[in-house]
């Protein structure tokens, strides 16, 4: 934890040590699996949290900016995306 501690941006001694403890099994509680791409999509419709950490994927069509692999070739290059 302290890695981290030192090293994210968003780095909140609660949100972090709590959800650690909790993914680690250590709270008795429910196990949760995030899948990051539906929080993405539920969370950041529009992708502006995406292309802010991002930038790489400003010119991503929306539809594709949470996941851009799933881009055709021709895409990428369009966007500048390799």
């Amino acid at each position: 934890g302290d890695h981290f501690e030192e090293t994210l941006l968003d780095y909140d001694v609660h949100s972090n040590w709590g959800n650690w403890c909790s993914a680690a099994g250590m709270t008795g509680g429910r196990l949760n699996r995030f899948n990051i791409v539906k929080q993405s999509k539920d969370y950041d419709f529009g992708g502006d949290y995406v292309r802010l950490w991002c930038p790489e994927l400003k010119d991503v069509p929306d539809k594709y900016v949470h996941e851009p692999w799933q881009m055709s070739e021709a895409l990428m290059e369009e966007c500048g995306v390799k």
